[in-house]
């Protein structure tokens, strides 16, 4: 079978790791990229690209507020989507592009890498107590840190904690946060009744990026980015295979092959979900109060 032609949308610094993973993988070809700013790419408008490249799969590496109009223009050309997080910046726009890609029937995965962790179905799932933190420095991108446009540190960096928590624990019932700064301290209740946390803030040499799940069997640590390991509880589990970034775009790779939407890493729905909690996050710690989640 001949090999896949992707394309990217964006060409900052996200969109430098995808296409450095996709020249190593196997089996697809990088063969153009667009972006607004003149020089970054071979197009400046993505759907000039669309147009002209017969591609199969497309990268959207936009910041979240363009996320929606790239994703509908490839879905309307028939073309799989893989979507950088947040999945927007607003639900109008999230739950625009969802059925969008529904209508189409193109294969669609978000790019919460934690998801492609291969342990992660070994996890004890009945954890009461779900302890996440996240404390480092990340690269500045102009949007970043603006939350009209999906750059809040919630939407942009902690909801990668809340969507590993919603794996492992279920559907959120309520929000309530505080944010201050760089930094951001969300409690989460989920509909099983555990309690969860994610902490995180931007700090040159922090201590990294971790999540702990409390039960009645003791206390398991997972240690994410870049050692991927849990321990505790009687578990000694490794991540096995590639990065998780580059498994997560290799699974998602496989998926347009065989074309199977459901073969992804995690899928547009979850994706959706996720922004659901971590919008309400974000509106908790604007009013200053807890959030119901329908």
């Amino acid at each position: 079978m001949a090999d896949l032609r992707a394309g990217i949308v964006g060409a900052g610094w996200i969109a430098g790791t995808h296409a450095a993973a996709l020249r190593d993988l196997g089996g697809v070809e990088l063969v153009a990229s667009a972006d607004v700013v003149p020089g970054r790419a071979e197009y400046e408008d993505w759907r000039v690209m669309l147009a002209r490249e017969r591609l199969d799969a497309v990268l959207v590496c936009t910041p979240p507020d363009v996320h929606r109009e790239v994703v509908e223009g490839a879905a309307a050309a028939g073309v799989a989507v893989y979507l950088e997080k947040p999945v927007a910046h607003a639900m109008d726009d999230a739950l625009a592009l969802r059925a969008a890609v529904d209508a189409a029937g193109v294969v669609c995965a978000v790019g919460y890498q934690y998801r492609a962790i291969s342990f992660l179905a070994g996890l004890p799932v009945d954890a009461a107590l779900l302890l996440g933190a996240g404390v480092s420095d990340t690269v500045q991108r102009d949007w970043l840190g603006d939350a009209a446009r999906g750059g809040s540190m919630v939407l942009e960096r902690a909801s990668h904690l809340i969507d590993l928590e919603r794996f492992v624990a279920g559907d959120v019932a309520s929000v309530s946060a505080v944010e201050a700064g760089d930094a951001v301290s969300i409690a989460l209740r989920f509909a099983s009744g555990a309690l969860g946390t994610v902490v995180v803030g931007r700090a040159a040499g922090g201590p990294g990026w971790r999540l702990e799940l409390c039960g009645d069997e003791g206390t398991v640590t997972l240690e994410l980015d870049p050692a991927f390991r849990a321990h505790g509880a009687g578990l000694a589990l490794e991540h096995d295979g590639p990065p998780p970034l580059r498994l997560s775009l290799a699974c998602f790779l496989d998926a347009v092959a065989r074309r199977d939407p459901g073969a992804v890493c995690c899928s547009l729905d979850d994706g959706v979900a996720t922004l659901a909690v971590a919008l309400a996050a974000q509106e908790s710690a604007q009013r200053g109060a807890a959030v119901a989640l329908a």
